[in-house]
């Protein structure tokens, strides 16, 4: 199932209105650095910055062909399908063939009167198990064949649970390949969400650096109401700042090797391309059009589906195993020992010389009948309990899809309100800088106008940041893409 990302980690809560400045600004610049390692990817000075740029579709791709869980999700559903190639031959002749060489003794056939001879073979020579009479060598192979011919549906149901197993195992592959491409496509937009925070920091960090400068210049100059507890506040800020994008572009660094990983290019130089992160357009649609979707494409639903075929056929074959099997047997074999005469008469047993053939209804029978009630029970129970659990699992999806619904639903509210918001916010915080550098305002003015743009800068980012992955996560809980969900 798909995992979600906290959004209480990077959420900028409102900070009561304090005298001083500090407290706040250090707030903001720690719910940037909360922001910015969770879900950062890649920064400024990673090492692919001059490698091989990729888009977000390409990533997946190459994801999908290299990434080691989706290869044995591929590997377990090849098993599956070679149960499903036995279960489908079964009714082919089935047997076994035994052959060896020996060596033989020698033996002769002799009539009444103790002469040599094969048609009236009365006796044979004295053979002494305590004697060594080796003087030639044997040679046997027999043939021992069955072909089943009514098995009171125990093949039917065999091939009902093993093509039940592969249609289970192949929605798992999907699902598998699902679910990386989430997070994929997580890493992708966090990558971009990463690389928007920095930028504001960094943007935030020259306002410090013209506010220091102000005062330095203020202070030396004895003009201005600035005050060394001015200056010390914007030092501790800088400071502040350059720790968060220190933490910042480690956390990219980290993330990059993550999505490096998922896609196969481990130890290579790339990078995601250069588009701005902005919000992936389009209008929800009713909750009820998604739940129908879900049924018809998501993986998860297919997979209970099969799971309920497979157990029925389970207890289907163990139903069947209260009756016997009928065979069509058949026999084949030759001998031949060069040292051993071969008596010409239909009574005698004689394992050295003799070629044979047959065939005949055979039937086999279990008779652990007590044993048998047990597995069938077993079975049954199995079937009703993958039953019921397919009825929880289709309910779960349900309020899965409810919940992302709502949680995208909210996610572009929040995106219009912080878009407003963080417009009126750089406005003021560049007037305020302006100011500031005119003597026209003080340097606690530029802090609450900073925290103002911080907050809302990370909010509004964070928002499309939500936006793009709400429709991801809504395409995979829904069993499509996000872009075949969005629509115009």
């Amino acid at each position: 199932m798909p995992m979600h990302l906290p959004r209480s980690s990077s959420m900028p809560r409102a900070v009561p209105r304090r005298r001083t400045a500090g407290p706040r600004l250090l707030a903001a610049l720690a719910l940037l650095a909360a922001a910015a390692p969770a879900h950062a990817q890649e920064g400024k000075s990673s090492p692919a910055a001059t490698g091989l740029r990729l888009t977000l579709a390409q990533l997946i791709t190459q994801a999908r062909q290299k990434y080691p869980g989706v290869e044995a999700a591929q590997r377990a559903l090849e098993g599956m399908e070679a149960q499903l190639y036995r279960a489908k031959w079964a009714w082919l002749p089935q047997g076994q063939m035994r052959g060896f060489v020996a060596p033989s003794p020698d033996i002769k056939c002799l009539d009444q009167n103790g002469k040599p001879s094969t048609t009236n073979c009365f006796s044979t020579t004295s053979v002494d198990a305590r004697s060594f009479n080796i003087s030639g060598i044997l040679a046997r192979i027999e043939l021992d064949v069955g072909v089943p011919l009514y098995t009171f549906g125990k093949l039917a149901a065999a091939r009902q649970a093993a093509a039940a197993g592969v249609d289970l195992r192949r929605e798992l592959v999907r699902a598998t390949g699902d679910d990386l491409e989430l997070k994929v496509t997580r890493a992708y937009f966090g990558l971009k969400l990463a690389r928007e925070i920095l930028r504001t920091v960094r943007e935030g960090k020259t306002h410090l650096v013209k506010a220091k400068e102000k005062i330095e210049k203020d202070l030396d100059d004895g003009e201005g109401d600035s005050t060394v507890t001015d200056l010390l506040r914007i030092q501790t800020f800088t400071a502040e700042v350059d720790a968060r994008i220190g933490e910042g572009e480690k956390g990219e660094r980290i993330a990059h090797a993550a999505l490096g990983m998922m896609a196969g290019l481990t130890g290579q130089a790339f990078d995601v391309d250069s588009a701005v992160l902005d919000p992936i357009p389009g209008k929800l649609d009713r909750v009820g059009a998604y739940l129908q979707l879900a049924r018809q494409h998501r993986p998860e639903t297919h997979m209970v589906a099969a799971a309920v075929k497979a157990a029925r056929a389970g207890a289907a074959v163990e139903k069947a195993g209260f009756f016997p099997d009928f065979v069509l047997v058949a026999y084949l074999g030759y001998a031949v020992a060069t040292s051993a005469d071969d008596p010409q008469n239909a009574f005698f047993n004689d394992p050295l010389n003799f070629f044979g053939a047959g065939f005949g209804l055979a039937m086999r029978w279990n008779l652990d009948t007590v044993q048998q009630v047990g597995r069938y029970r077993a079975a049954r129970a199995l079937a009703r309990e993958t039953e019921a659990r397919r009825a929880e699992g289709l309910a779960a999806i349900d309020l899965e899809i409810r919940r992302e619904y709502l949680e995208l639903a909210e996610a572009q509210t929040r995106l219009q309100a912080t878009d407003r918001g963080q417009k009126a916010a750089r406005k003021w915080l560049v007037a305020t800088s302006q100011n500031l550098s005119a003597g026209l305002a003080e340097p606690k003015d530029l802090t609450d106008a900073l925290l103002a743009f911080f907050q809302l800068r990370v909010r509004y980012l964070q928002a499309i940041h939500d936006v793009n992955v709400g429709w991801a996560v809504l395409g995979r809980v829904v069993g499509l893409a996000a872009r075949r969900i969005a629509t115009p």
